[in-house]
């Protein structure tokens, strides 16, 4: 009898970690802005506004950027709209940064799967550590292009993140690809669907995966409202 009740506490704890694998981290907030940013080498606009949820279009209304939205190292980035503009909507740059994340708007951006797996982990509005999917494949697996688009960032300099590239998709939408093993693009290059892009390597939970996000205006939002059903 013993026995049997301690064969069902290893299954059921066995059943428990599963389920953590495939269960977002509830109860983590976003990490909030700090008032300023200093630049770093490898940072670009996106990669910054990624970094703190915000639209890379208001950051660069914030700091009076020039159309090509270059930075440099030591410059110190404003994260939060100047407080003139707070008592006065109108001089707002805009207000899609407050769109609701859960929102899935319709646009001209057309979506594939960036690499044929299991989603094991999916996206919770809110969380810190599942504001995208995560999709298993063996190590070493091609990661493609989700949709044509732009690389406006390719490094590691974002910390959770691993090897990360992240894709301009359109003038609202931006995608990242993490924890990869090798980026196979660099910052600049136009990627069209399917075409290979990085190496799948290992995520956090130390299983190979691809974390894939999409935001929205700097929002989050569920890819899977995005790739196509399957």
């Amino acid at each position: 009898m013993k026995r049997g009740l301690a064969l069902i506490v290893l299954l059921l704890a066995g059943c428990a970690g599963a389920l953590q694998w495939n269960s977002p981290q509830e109860g983590t907030p976003l990490e909030p802005p700090p008032a300023t940013y200093t630049v770093k080498a490898g940072d670009t606009l996106y990669s910054v506004s990624w970094r703190y949820g915000l639209d890379y279009h208001d950051v660069a209304a914030w700091n009076r950027l020039g159309p090509d939205y270059r930075i440099h190292p030591g410059k110190r980035l404003v994260l939060s709209a100047p407080t003139s503009a707070r008592h006065n909507p109108a001089v707002t740059p805009t207000t899609r940064a407050t769109a609701p994340a859960a929102a899935i708007p319709s646009g001209p951006v057309q979506w594939a799967w960036p690499v044929d797996g299991q989603v094991v982990r999916e996206f919770h509005a809110g969380s810190r550590l599942a504001k995208g999917i995560d999709i298993t494949a063996s190590r070493g697996t091609e990661i493609r292009a989700a949709s044509n688009g732009k690389v406006v960032y390719a490094g590691s300099g974002i910390v959770g993140y691993g090897k990360l590239i992240i894709v301009k998709d359109s003038e609202t939408f931006l995608s990242a690809y993490a924890d990869n093993d090798a980026i196979l693009v660099k910052e600049g290059d136009s990627v069209r669907v399917g075409d290979r892009i990085a190496v799948m390597g290992v995520g956090r939970d130390n299983r190979p995966v691809l974390h894939f996000e999409i935001r929205y205006d700097g929002n989050p939002v569920d890819p899977l409202g995005y790739l196509p059903k399957r």
